[in-house]
């Protein structure tokens, strides 16, 4: 009885978990296209999308540089000066960035991109996330390559999770190429913030935090649409 009674406890968190999300798609869209549009610009979906994730992950930059102002003669030796933006690294990150960004709008423009897009559609994915992933462990100067590749995966995570969020509100007033061009101005804003002030510790951890939040969260919302109940 007393493990049943434990089970009906997460069973009824996971109701919690699935009214979180359900949420969570409802709001983020109308706050994020709403923050833009004071701009007088209203860009796409998927544009959205993006620049909710860059606006999401400049947070956690700025969360793990005041933790770690914080800590006082605990804190990672990582100042913050230009240099940590202005180098070889952060360049050749933003150009692969830049580079994946023009190979997913390729097949909208060029009919053979999208002839090869049709014929290798998992050969083209899977080399935009070897750009994507390429631009995030490179751009990443000096950090420890583990944290490099825990924020390269992890940053994939949060696109899906930000995708999934992403829903129809006002239609843009700007072209499909304009916002995908803002978005991508945002997204790589985002990279100068995290390279330029987030010590690489600090802010791993707190991404580790996230992902393992967001999962469980899922997790407990797909056991919600389960029906799952431990009492007859």
């Amino acid at each position: 009885m007393t493990l049943l009674s434990n089970l009906q406890d997460i069973l009824d968190l996971a109701k919690w978990a699935d009214w979180l999300i359900l949420k969570w798609g409802e709001l983020v869209t109308p706050i994020v296209s709403g923050l833009i549009e004071l701009f007088g610009i209203r860009v796409s979906v998927v544009a959205t999308s993006m620049i909710a994730m860059a606006l999401f992950v400049s947070f956690i930059a700025v969360g793990a540089r005041i933790e770690n102002e914080f800590k006082g003669a605990a804190r990672e030796p990582w100042p913050v000066r230009w240099a940590n933006i202005f180098n070889a690294r952060v360049l050749i990150g933003t150009v692969f960035y830049l580079l994946q960004g023009v190979l997913i709008s390729l097949p909208a423009f060029v009919p053979t991109a999208a002839d090869v897009y049709i014929r290798f559609p998992y050969t083209f994915i899977a080399v935009c996330y070897v750009l994507y992933c390429g631009a995030i462990i490179i751009g990443l100067r000096g950090w420890p390559l583990w944290t490099s590749l825990v924020v390269a995966v992890s940053m994939i995570g949060f696109s899906f999770v930000f995708g999934y969020s992403a829903h129809g509100t006002a239609p843009p007033n700007v072209s499909e190429t304009a916002s995908t061009a803002i978005a991508a101005l945002c997204a790589v804003a985002c990279g100068l913030i995290v390279v330029g002030i987030a010590p690489p510790l600090a802010f791993t951890k707190r991404v580790i935090f996230m992902v393992i939040g967001v999962v469980a969260v899922v997790a407990l919302s797909l056991l919600s649409h389960w029906g799952v109940t431990a009492t007859p």
